[in-house]
């Protein structure tokens, strides 16, 4: 159960407690870290301990599709809208409607489409893709990225006004080399990292070694 992340290393467990307090408000939320240091798993807790944990949550993974594909992801499609546009679709954002939209690697995130997603985030409108009826969603934000966002914006690839809507708050998950308490939880998980999209059965790890 995500709800129950938990760990072994101190400053981990503070960075949870402020996670947890963050859960309690309804404030956006950017959690930042290096690959694999369990930002999905602590996306996914924090909506459990959220009070939309009974709604649900979607994830947006941004830099697995292009950005014609991942305005649709997000917001959806009419059908015929482009080709192979068979039928409509309501998009992430809807399908999130009343809990959480956790964005994966936000830092991503194409910045011809930053324009739609701030709007987003400031008015909770959108339009699906073919579609011009506006459209409402009640969702929460958290987002995540192993990326310099700052540097990014300094770059002129992430725009400055999305960048501060979505660190309302920040939380800064600790590398795994400054955490080896946690290495045993956690490894669990990585093969599944990859055999998940393909819908392949994750390998097993080997037993610890003994010390």
């Amino acid at each position: 159960d995500d709800a129950t992340f938990d760990s072994a290393n101190p400053e981990t467990r503070e960075l949870l407690a402020a996670a947890r307090r963050a859960a309690a408000t309804d404030a956006n939320i950017l959690l930042l870290g290096e690959s694999g240091t369990g930002k999905g798993m602590l996306a996914r807790a924090i909506h459990g301990w959220s009070a939309r944990a009974s709604a649900p949550m979607a994830t947006v993974n941004c830099p697995s599709l292009s950005p014609e594909l991942l305005e649709s992801e997000l917001f959806g499609h009419a059908r015929g809208a482009f080709t192979g546009a068979a039928q409509s679709t309501v998009g992430r954002v809807g399908n999130a409607e009343g809990g959480t939209l956790f964005l994966d690697e936000v830092g991503d995130f194409p910045l011809p489409l930053q324009a739609k997603l701030l709007r987003f985030i400031e008015d909770k409108a959108y339009e699906r893709v073919g579609d011009p009826n506006t459209r409402r969603a009640d969702v929460r934000i958290v987002a995540a990225t192993n990326r310099d966002l700052a540097a990014a914006v300094t770059a002129g690839e992430f725009r400055t006004d999305l960048y501060y809507r979505l660190k309302v708050i920040a939380l800064t998950l600790p590398p795994l080399r400054q955490r080896p308490e946690d290495l045993e939880n956690l490894a669990p998980g990585f093969p599944q990292s990859p055999a998940r999209p393909h819908a392949r059965p994750a390998p097993q790890l080997p037993p610890a070694a003994p010390a």
